[in-house]
């Protein structure tokens, strides 16, 4: 842990905590974690105690969601030929499942693609288009992209198709010239959660379509299909608060049950065991990364077939390749990071507010990860470019800080790209290369203008401090009422001061964690686990005193369940 980071925690609001605790009869420190989270209304915070389905917006609240569900209903109603195109990471492949199977479902002639990464690129372009055209297709539904698809859309359009976009992609200055766009992210959305998924916008829309021509099975469609919704959403790092707490909350349950071929065979490939709870962990490290690691090295494709397949057999062969391909991501991720780290060694870091790298050789599907990793290791936002054999052009990928909003930063130097979409933390652009020095130049003089050394401190966010005695088995229980954890709801962390060690020791293969039992005043000796912090046991013994930032957990083992301190970061007194 970098020694200059910083602990950081809200500023106590003692009048909301206390109409917490007495309107929901909670424990103060639960009302504390509510507040933190934003959630200091009661009605609020009782909604994300206890999802539900009911807590679900009306899907007819998204723009122009009327005119897209009546425009599909239409389709199935005429007999008409309608295109999904999605994209290529998890998102966009949840989310054309999701559509072609309830499309499908409904009688409609469908076609679908989610394009090949290296072949076709990002985003709905005018080849798809003349494809699904020569095969009869009159509507257009993108999901998960086209929301800067403007020349593509007036393609269409000139072809007598109709497009309708469903994304969550922020939009640029101008709308493409669609029949219907779907995004909460549109200025003019009155829509009270902007933060879905793209899977979040297909699911709605979904819900929708089949509330106008089979209102009867609106809730069996609901049921169904969070499974996918989950995955994608999870995988997609929203904000797991307001409809995505619905989804992950209710939609991880029915992960673990699910009957559908594909994410069977994925759960047993990934080694998921769907007997104990699944956890968004679940997802981030098992299920994302392999639907996303096809999609960066070979076809996307071969993850949409296994979301869709009936066939076990066909499914376990899917997800053999879905591995082996992870596998050879996290080779390729290893040897990009240690280039993109030999190509900022020695460079002075005070002069960049950006980190811009860029080489030949770089596979344009890890850049965005290697990109995350130099944000980890140097809190800078980051952008990560593979150059093309030709060496004219590259692909890149972007990641943020907090206080810099990546996809506002790139707009601004969109006179120097061929094209740019994303987030406030992560988007992708391609350029010439002749336009690369230039490119740096600028977004560095952005950033320099509202980056701060300041900014530049790494920072770990915690729910405050706490006496460590005032944590028992019982309150930890109740808090597996705000699991599952992730963006926006992160697992309960606290600082303690002043703990005295009683025991320290290193484990692990190679020694490079620790273990420790700590005590205070009135409190029992308590064990605590450290990953990657072993070292310490030469700074700190039996006897000495330290302050530790953590994470309280429940720790099951030989059919015994303890209260044990997860370490994240620890400090000497002064």
């Amino acid at each position: 842990m970098n020694s200059q980071t910083r602990w950081t925690a809200p500023e106590p609001d003692a009048k909301a905590e206390k109409v917490l605790e007495r309107e929901l009869r909670v424990h103060p420190l639960t009302a504390r974690l509510l507040v933190n989270r934003g959630l200091a209304d009661p009605g609020e915070a009782d909604a994300f105690l206890r999802p539900g389905l009911h807590r679900l917006h009306d899907p007819f609240g998204l723009p122009d969601m009327d005119r897209a569900a009546r425009r599909i209903a239409d389709a199935l109603a005429g007999g008409e030929t309608v295109f999904i195109h999605g994209d290529y990471d998890v998102d966009g492949v949840t989310s054309t499942a999701l559509y072609v199977r309830t499309l499908a479902a409904l009688g409609a002639k469908l076609l679908y693609r989610v394009p090949h990464r290296k072949r076709d690129g990002y985003d709905l372009k005018a080849e798809a288009i003349n494809w699904a055209h020569e095969q009869g297709a009159s509507l257009i539904v993108t999901s998960d992209c086209g929301i800067q698809a403007r020349e593509a859309v007036s393609h269409a359009n000139g072809l007598g198709m109709t497009t309708i976009i469903t994304d969550h992609h922020e939009p640029g200055e101008t709308l493409p010239p669609a029949y219907a766009i779907v995004n909460p992210h549109r200025h003019d959305s009155t829509y009270p959660f902007p933060f879905l998924a793209g899977v979040g916008v297909a699911f709605k829309t979904m819900q929708a379509v089949v509330r106008l021509v089979r209102p009867e099975h609106e809730n069996a469609f609901l049921q169904k299909f969070l499974d996918l919704v989950a995955c994608g959403t999870v995988a997609d790092v929203m904000p797991l608060q307001g409809e995505n707490r619905v989804f992950a909350s209710l939609g991880l349950k029915a992960l673990a049950r699910t009957r559908k071929v594909g994410l069977r065979a994925l759960l047993d490939g990934a080694g998921i065991d769907t007997s104990k709870p699944l956890t968004a962990e679940s997802v981030g490290f098992g299920i994302g990364p392999r639907i996303n690691a096809v999609g960066r090295l070979d076809d996307a494709a071969i993850a949409l077939d296994l979301l869709l397949t009936g066939d076990p057999e066909e499914a376990r062969a899917l997800v053999e390749k879905l591995n082996t391909c992870n596998a050879e991501r996290q080779q390729t991720q290893k040897r990009i990071l240690a280039e993109a780290m030999a190509q900022l060694q020695g460079r002075d870091l005070d002069g960049l507010h950006v980190l811009v790298v860029a080489s030949p050789g770089w596979n344009s599907g890890v850049v965005g990860i290697v990109a995350g990793k130099l944000v980890e290791a140097f809190h800078r936002p980051a952008i990560v470019i593979g150059i093309d054999e030709a060496e004219t052009h590259g692909k890149g990928s972007a990641r943020s800080i907090p206080g810099f909003d990546m996809f506002r930063g790139i707009q601004g130097c969109k006179d120097l790209l061929e094209s740019c979409g994303g987030h406030e933390m992560a988007a992708g652009l391609s350029l010439a290369m002749d336009n690369l020095t230039a490119f740096q130049d600028r977004i560095n003089a952005h950033a320099a203008g509202l980056l701060t050394p300041d900014d530049f401190v790494p920072r770990l966010a915690h729910d405050g401090e706490v006496d460590p005695s005032q944590l028992s088995l019982a309150l930890l229980e109740e808090w597996e009422q705000f699991a599952p954890f992730g963006a926006a709801n992160p697992e309960p962390r606290f600082a303690s001061h002043t703990l005295l060690i009683c025991e320290a020791r290193r484990i692990g293969k190679d020694l490079s964690h620790l273990k420790m039992r700590v005590r205070a005043e009135a409190m029992d000796p308590t064990d605590c686990v450290a990953w990657g912090l072993g070292h310490w046991t030469e700074r700190v013994g039996p006897g000495d005193c330290v302050h530790a930032l953590y994470a309280p957990q429940i720790n099951e083992w030989n059919g015994r369940r303890l209260l044990q301190f997860n370490i994240k970061d620890l400090r000497r007194p002064d």
